[in-house]
């Protein structure tokens, strides 16, 4: 009698493709976890530059109706001034430093009529360390009300 101990070499095959398939996959996966992860730690370096910007302009954005505009600057109604220095790489809000690292920075302002009601709409386009935060910029409405 023949003993049945051991494995074929068929089955060894099969075995072997299926642990490669399953290496590869767990490797794919790997790759995406850490590239992403590395987008992440890079995101500590701009966000908060951005954040600090976002806070300070969101709140004159909010007291004000109208601004004058131009590529590096605002200034509010109320007398308020953002500046952007390049070869400082800084924005300034009155001649207070308030976000540094600014690669370039620039203001756009339009104005959108619904019904009757006319609104003043400034883009900010910024990028820190490199990084933009939003290739069309973002939209901040003046108060309208």
């Amino acid at each position: 009698m023949k003993s049945e101990k051991g494995i074929t070499l068929t089955s060894l095959i099969i075995y072997l493709g299926v642990t490669l398939i399953v290496v590869t996959t767990i490797t794919t996966f790997t790759s995406f976890f850490v590239s992403n992860m590395d987008e992440v730690r890079a995101q500590e370096e701009y966000a908060p530059e951005f954040n600090k910007f976002s806070m300070f302009f969101i709140a004159d954005i909010k007291n004000n109706r109208t601004a004058e505009v131009t590529p590096t600057q605002v200034e509010f109604e109320d007398g308020t001034i953002y500046q952007y220095n390049a070869t400082e790489k800084v924005v300034y809000r009155n001649n207070t430093k308030i976000t540094e690292k600014v690669d370039s920075f620039s203001f756009t302002s339009t104005q959108e009529t619904i019904s009757t009601t006319t609104k003043q709409i400034i883009n900010v386009k910024m990028s820190v360390k490199g990084k933009v935060n939003l290739k069309n910029g973002i939209n901040y409405t003046l108060r309208y009300w």
